[in-house]
């Protein structure tokens, strides 16, 4: 996307925590994209800001995604200060009494805007000048910050193009907004239209770039090297397990074992099984190490290999090595079924137009629903996306055994409501999603 805008005629900067990774440092120099790095330190009450929004501003209670963070924040809290164990009950009394007294959330509002201010954003905005300023992640206090500034010039256009699906829905309102949205698809721009009552007009439904590598990779597979290098048959079908952080799915891992067995016990056939962890089970706050462990030793056993995500050395969350996502998505396009517990895996799948089965349960435990894997198909993007019939959610080992044993069979099983779920997700076009985009901003 930044390089057929630079080619599009256009000057490009780009404005990163890092400006040493790896990948963009490269990536920009190869297409003369400039690189700011804004990086300013977040304060104790920046970060409680970011916390005690959610009880101002929502309906925290008809909220899944919001109310399980209230319920972690009480009962998980694993923070030796009494401070950050105390504030969740403090602000839980505040939203309570907001229905009797709402004065309280418009006084917040009113005054939320004392928490953007930063020098260093001012300067760096000011010093760019730019014609249209983009916010990928706006529900990020930087990112909210620099888009603040960026409101307040009034020769800045500025604009809000998510990276992620469940932003609008989980993630609470976005503390600033924006002159204009590019969104995914239907339902993304239906979702901007009931939150934040935004006109059409000033919504472009162009797609998803980063899926584009997906079409790409359908037009011209070369997943078989990808297989071959993992010591499976390329010539054999396999399953595609995409992981999920144990913060999300704590059972997983138990599943993976599982279904590792029933592979090397032809329970399937002669089939073979790749497990992909998320960049969350490898490094981070929501990792496992113990789960590293149990997958080396999964890989040590015939017809079933582990796929590593590749990670760059970086302040950038989830920077991830170009060759990873290409080899993600071949081996995605050779997968015969693929299973998550509720990730975007399984758009990534509806991409390519494969079966997608979710597990919506923790293997053998049956963990509280406020730590259970089962609470994610109730977020609501997940909810829109399982409405629409496209992926298939199982609720124990039976199901899981008789849903693959159903696509395996009947490979084009539920194929209609694929590409219609796909459809309403993800805007699709004769053209690729990067050049709607391009079309749409250098218009």
């Amino acid at each position: 996307l930044l390089g057929k805008l630079v080619k599009s005629g256009n000057e490009v900067c780009v404005i990163t925590p890092d400006a040493n990774d790896p990948s963009l440092k490269k990536y920009a120099d190869a297409n003369n994209i400039k690189i700011f790095e804004f990086n300013e330190k977040g304060t104790f009450f920046s970060e409680n800001y970011l916390f005690k929004r959610k009880y101002f501003l929502e309906n925290i209670e008809q909220n899944i995604a919001l109310y399980e963070k209230h319920i972690h924040a009480i009962r998980y809290n694993k923070s030796k200060n009494p401070i950050r164990r105390l504030r969740p009950v403090y602000y839980w009394i505040i939203y309570k009494l907001i229905k009797i007294f709402p004065s309280i959330r418009k006084c917040f509002k009113k005054n939320e805007k004392k928490y953007f201010y930063s020098l260093t954003a001012k300067e760096l905005i000011d010093q760019i000048k730019p014609k249209k300023l983009i916010a990928t992640y706006p529900v990020d206090y930087k990112e909210a910050v620099l888009l603040h500034y960026g409101n307040q010039h009034s020769e800045v256009e500025t604009w809000i193009h998510l990276l992620s699906w469940d932003n609008i829905t989980c993630k609470g309102h976005f503390a600033e907004l924006a002159d204009k949205y590019i969104s995914w698809g239907p339902i993304m721009t239906s979702e901007l239209k009931e939150y934040y009552n935004i006109k059409q007009e000033n919504i472009a439904e162009c797609g998803v770039p980063h899926f584009d590598l997906h079409i790409e990779v359908r037009r011209n597979p070369d997943f078989h090297k990808f297989v071959n290098a993992l010591r499976l048959d390329p010539q054999k079908p396999y399953l595609f397990f995409a992981m999920s952080s144990p913060h999300f799915a704590p059972g997983e891992i138990d599943i993976v074992e599982w279904l590792a067995q029933q592979i090397t016990q032809y329970k399937f056939g002669d089939i073979q099984l790749i497990i992909r962890p998320h960049p969350q089970n490898v490094i981070g706050s929501m990792a496992d190490e113990s789960w590293i462990s149990r997958l080396k030793r999964l890989d040590t056993l015939d017809s079933v290999a582990i796929d590593f995500p590749e990670l760059n050395i970086s302040k950038l969350a989830w920077s991830m090595k170009d060759s990873d996502m290409f080899r993600l998505a071949n081996l995605i396009n050779g997968a015969a079924v693929v299973i998550n517990s509720g990730s975007t895996v399984s758009i990534d799948a509806l991409m390519h137009l494969k079966p997608v089965i979710i597990t919506s349960f923790d293997g053998d435990t049956q963990y509280n629903y406020w730590k259970s894997a089962r609470r994610l198909i109730d977020f609501a993007h997940l909810k829109k996306l399982v409405n629409l019939n496209g992926v298939n959610v199982v609720y124990n080992y039976n199901d899981l055994i008789n849903s693959i044993q159903q696509y395996l069979s009947n490979p084009e099983l539920h194929s209609n409501e694929r590409l219609t779920a796909l459809k309403m997700e993800c805007y699709l076009s004769e053209k690729l999603s990067t050049d709607n985009v391009v079309n749409i901003l250098t218009k």
